[in-house]
C-alpha cells in the first residue's frame, strides 16, 4: 500500500515543477531555496530539452544562475559550440563530485536510467560504473548532468531530477 502513496507523491511533485502559466513563465516564480548545478555540451539534443524544459535564459554565462519554480541553477559548459572540452568546467564538475565522496563517505551517488552507479575519476574525466549479474557499465559521463544535493543525475530524466530535488535539504 505504501507504493501507490509514493508514486503519487512524486507524480505530485513533477507536475508541481512542470507546471507553465499561459505567458510560459514558471507558474510560481521562488526565491530558488534549492540549487541544482547543470553541466551542459553546446549541441547536445538532451540538453537542448533540458534548457527548453527548465527555461534557461539564451546567453546566461557560465556560473550564472536563474531561478525556475523556486529552484535556482546554475549552469557550466563543457564542451563549446567548437566542440572542444571546457577543462575549467570539468574539473568544477570533478571537483564538485569528490566532495559528495567525501562528505557522504560513498562513491555510489551516479544517476543513469533508474540505476546507481559509483563515480570515479580517469585522466580527468568523469566516470560511472557498475558490474553486476544484469548491469555491466564503464564510461564517461554523458551530458546533461544535475548535481543536486549528494546525488548526480546523468541525462534528462524528469523523474530522477524531481525525486533528487524531493529529497534535498
Amino acid at each position: 500500500m505504501k507504493k501507490p502513496m509514493i508514486i503519487t507523491a512524486i507524480c505530485i511533485t513533477a507536475l508541481s515543477l512542470i507546471a507553465i502559466s499561459d505567458s510560459g513563465k514558471p507558474v510560481r516564480a521562488g526565491t530558488g531555496k534549492k540549487k541544482i548545478y547543470y553541466f551542459y555540451a553546446e549541441y547536445c539534443e538532451a540538453c537542448k530539452r533540458a534548457q527548453d524544459h527548465f527555461k534557461k535564459p539564451a546567453n546566461i554565462g557560465d556560473g550564472s544562475p536563474w531561478v525556475f519554480d523556486d529552484l535556482t541553477f546554475t549552469s557550466y559548459r563543457l564542451v563549446d559550440e567548437n566542440n572542444k572540452i571546457v577543462k575549467k568546467n570539468i574539473n568544477r564538475l570533478i571537483s564538485m563530485c569528490e566532495s559528495i565522496k567525501k562528505r557522504t563517505g560513498k562513491s555510489e551517488f551516479v544517476y543513469y536510467n533508474r540505476e546507481t552507479y559509483e563515480y570515479y575519476n580517469k585522466k580527468g574525466i568523469p566516470h560511472y560504473k557498475k558490474q553486476g549479474r544484469y548491469v555491466k557499465r564503464d564510461a564517461p559521463f554523458p551530458t546533461p548532468v544535475f548535481i543536486i544535493g549528494d546525488r548526480v543525475i546523468l541525462g534528462f530524466n524528469l523523474n530522477l531530477i524531481t525525486n533528487a530535488v524531493s529529497l534535498q535539504r
